[in-house]
């Protein structure tokens, strides 16, 4: 019955028994999570060595597009993608909107990322192949979740607006209760 406390009486050895099986499903509990811990990559990206090659012809050929993919590479989320407008490469490289395009030009035909349009931002798809920032396990289920970087200069007054005054304003202008 619910609620009712039964009295158990075990023999030494019983005891013993139940202190070892307790034991084991700690141990077992604490590798699980060992194991659990060995599967994450945090704060880690994987590269991947057959694929060094095309990584040294990137670096040594296109210095300022290797800058780029590896900028790329420490945003993107954990399904290798990152959403941003140019102005966050300009900005960040001090470099000119046509050295950018041309660096992600080489990136894209040399199929280092895919580009995909997102109104007048991009998705920028790092090819898993090269690298990948989650549990490898999880490769398979790679798509477009996306981190995205915003640009201080395309956002100058967003700093200055408090989304709890125009809250507030709402309310106000509507009276809301």
């Amino acid at each position: 019955m619910a609620g009712e406390v039964r009295n158990i009486t075990m023999s030494a050895e019983e005891l013993k028994m139940f202190a070892k099986f307790k034991e084991l499903q700690e141990l077992q509990s604490k590798e699980q999570t060992a194991n659990e811990q060995q599967k994450k990559n945090h704060n880690f990206i994987q590269i991947y060595t057959n694929n060094m090659p095309e990584l040294r012809w990137l670096m040594a050929k296109q210095p300022f597009a290797s800058s780029l993919l590896f900028f790329i590479l420490e945003h993107m989320d954990t399904k290798n993608a990152l959403a941003c407008s140019y102005s966050i490469f300009e900005d960040y490289f001090d470099k000119s909107r046509m050295t950018i395009y041309r660096a992600i030009k080489i990136l894209e035909e040399n199929g280092f990322v895919d580009v995909l349009k997102m109104g007048t931002s991009n998705v920028y798809v790092v090819n898993e192949e090269i690298a990948w920032k989650s549990y490898n396990t999880n490769k398979q289920y790679s798509k477009y979740d996306g981190n995205i970087l915003v640009s201080k200069k395309e956002n100058k007054d967003y700093e200055y607006r408090s989304q709890f005054e125009r809250f507030k304003a709402l309310r106000e202008r509507e009276n809301l209760k």
